[in-house]
């Protein structure tokens, strides 16, 4: 009996230890990342028994000012350079991390079943269209930029046809359900529906480049499980993961 006792007092003197071996990541990430950094996530937790990754998904502009506010984050990965730029440039990046792990592409999508829209020539005749708002949503500056490229932005907006969404998933949504009639997101976005359809692809020299970066959060408390789930999002199976879903290599 008293040597049952013994082992349980044991038990329970070793528990707190083991638990805080254990570490609870946070990393904030773009929302076009959901279903690739998820199941990257799971990949990583596998290899490290114990440390489990929490998300927090949204527009890479939104994610920047909650980090630039102080929000307790190790890792942040963005769908444009500009939004990890700002962060680095206020001291807030962990120096060195800072990389590019993928590239995307924008395409223009309708409702399935509903006419489609295979040029800007059509597109500039839509009563109404979805992108990101500009001042916080990359997807909405590719977008932006590329419709002032193809000369239709500023009809658009002077004809009210524009409809601003908070993330390029909220695009997506609004075309889904019908409240309008096309929509700009990632090609990654429009593989994940199957109530959309693809009108045509933008063509890459109407933006700037779509590059991720992703940095260890110079705050972090976990620096190095950050660098860690980097290192992991770099090395060739994350990159796989990541080419599963429709994501192109940084390179």
């Amino acid at each position: 009996m008293r040597r049952w006792l013994l082992l349980i007092l044991a038990a329970c003197w070793l528990a707190p230890g083991l638990a805080a071996q254990a570490a609870d990541l946070t990393v904030s990430a773009a929302i076009s990342l959901k279903e690739a950094f998820s199941e990257i996530a799971a990949q990583f937790e596998k290899a490290r028994p114990g440390d489990k990754v929490t998300f927090n998904f949204g527009s890479s502009g939104e994610l920047a000012q909650q980090i630039d506010r102080g929000a307790p984050v190790d890792v942040f990965a963005s769908a444009a350079l500009k939004q990890m730029n700002d962060l680095d440039k206020k001291g807030l990046i962990l120096v060195g991390t800072a990389q590019p792990f993928a590239r995307n592409r924008l395409a223009v999508v309708v409702p399935k079943g509903s006419a489609k829209v295979t040029s800007f020539e059509q597109l500039a005749k839509v009563a109404r269209l979805a992108i990101g708002n500009p001042k916080t949503v990359p997807a909405g500056q590719y977008a932006s930029d590329a419709l002032n490229k193809a000369g239709i932005y500023q009809n658009l907006l002077d004809a009210q046809k524009l409809v601003f969404a908070e993330n390029v998933r909220q695009v997506l949504a609004y075309v889904e359900d019908g409240s309008v009639d096309a929509g700009i997101v990632y090609t990654t976005d429009a593989r994940v529906s199957d109530k959309v359809s693809v009108g045509f692809a933008v063509p890459e020299n109407y933006s700037a480049p779509v590059v991720y970066p992703l940095a260890v959060v110079k705050d972090s408390k976990l620096p190095e499980l950050a660098r860690a789930f980097v290192a992991f999002v770099l090395s060739p199976q994350g990159q796989a993961i990541l080419q599963s879903k429709g994501f192109l290599s940084a390179k």
